[in-house]
């Protein structure tokens, strides 16, 4: 993406306002050099292009996937059994694929060899394509902790502190630390508790003079609210919410990130997809409670932005349309919430919120083009019809990505 861009002028859009919860028709984006410089009624003297009235949004953001998995029944085998470089290939076609499904940005929180932090380095410096990628290099567990197979194991604030500086000279964006069991990892709870809060703290100590963000895996209430009580800057799944947690995100202002997809899947279709039977029988635990702690997080006003867990056994990627329509379909979150939780949200809780997010003057002109109005019916997310990162159409029909169900390498 390297190099000066030309003056580029679109008309005829109607571009939704998810801050507003609007749209504001017949206006025209004048981009340069791969941003917006102005949104006007008026086309000027610039040879143009039109839009044709089609609805413009801001280029969507996933706050959380792991690049190196696609998906399969059991994807964390493959990294464990194919080469290094088989799992970056992957990597980078998943980031690929996010692009063409309107993702222009993900937040990836976790993978091995340093695979996360390198790509996003080669396509920050346009050696390949692909969504923008905040990465995490490997998450930092406790002893046999949750996924450890990817992961620092360590014990102790010392040891936590150090991976952490380590991955902070490896160039993480983030520090991601598993603060829970979880659904994915044979033999522990989804109840279980992981690190202690001084350990916690120590990792956002840390990354707070580095002047980097900490994501804590979390799924039952002591574990979110160990992580909050740290300091963290979000708390991802957090699938078993009390009210005691609910007032903690208010007071600290941490995002909550949920991932309704990998859970609702391992639940109602892993048996007959071939995932493993104790994901299965631990994501059907989560979904009892999991619409109900997303309603009542929307409900207490907290701060919530859109991940999906794409790459997780049966969800390729790009997943933001589905998790979107999850959130409608299971927890009857209205259409203008979820739509700004997955562009503006989550550019928020990335520290990316004056830069992506918003199709306004001094962003990054990535927006998606839908035929259709996404605040009055959130299943549009799966048809875009063009794509634009950094003022430069990188999909259209005939190269958008739908993802499919994929069941094998």
């Amino acid at each position: 993406m390297g190099g000066r861009k030309m003056r580029i002028t679109l008309t005829d859009a109607n571009i939704v306002d998810v801050e507003a919860e609007e749209v504001r028709g017949g206006q025209t984006i004048v981009i340069q050099d791969g941003r917006v410089v102005d949104v006007t009624k008026s086309a000027g003297r610039d040879e143009v292009t039109s839009l044709r009235g089609r609805y413009v949004v801001p280029g969507l953001i996933d706050a959380h996937v792991h690049l190196v998995w696609e998906g399969q029944p059991d994807p964390n085998r493959f990294t464990l059994m194919e080469s290094v470089p088989l799992t970056a290939y992957r990597a980078a076609r998943s980031a690929v694929r996010s692009l063409h499904g309107g993702v222009t940005t993900v937040r990836d929180v976790g993978g091995p060899h340093n695979i996360p932090v390198a790509l996003a380095r080669a396509i920050g410096q346009g050696i390949i394509p692909g969504a923008r990628v905040l990465a995490a290099g490997a998450p930092i567990v406790q002893t046999g902790g949750h996924v450890y197979t990817m992961s620092h194991e360590v014990d102790g604030p010392d040891e936590v502190r150090k991976a952490a500086r380590q991955e902070i000279k490896a160039g993480a964006h983030l520090i991601k630390l598993m603060c829970s069991g979880g659904a994915y990892t044979e033999g522990e709870s989804i109840h279980a508790t992981q690190l202690t809060v001084p350990e916690i703290r120590a990792a956002v100590e840390e990354a707070k003079v580095a002047e980097r963000r900490v994501a804590a895996h979390a799924l039952p209430e002591r574990a979110i609210q160990n992580a909050l009580d740290a300091g963290v800057d979000t708390v991802e799944h957090a699938a078993l919410l009390s009210d005691e947690n609910l007032s903690s995100f208010k007071r600290t202002r941490a995002f909550m990130i949920p991932t309704l997809a990998p859970y609702f899947l391992m639940a109602t279709r892993g048996s007959e997809n071939g995932v493993p039977d104790y994901a299965v029988a631990k994501s059907k635990q989560v979904m009892e409670s999991y619409p109900t702690s997303l309603r009542k997080a929307f409900a207490a006003g907290i701060l919530i932005a859109l991940g999906t867990d794409a790459g997780s056994p049966q969800l390729p990627h790009p997943s933001v349309p589905f998790e979107a329509w999850l959130w409608k379909a299971e927890a009857a979150v209205p259409a203008p919430a979820i739509l700004r939780a997955a562009t503006l949200g989550a550019a928020q809780a990335l520290g990316l919120a004056d830069k992506v997010g918003l199709v306004k003057p001094g962003f990054q002109a990535d927006f998606v083009l839908y035929e259709e109005n996404p605040l009055e019916d959130i299943s549009i997310l799966h048809e875009p019809k063009a794509v634009y990162q950094a003022g430069v159409q990188v999909a259209g029909p005939s190269t958008i990505w739908s993802a499919p169900m994929v069941s094998g390498g």
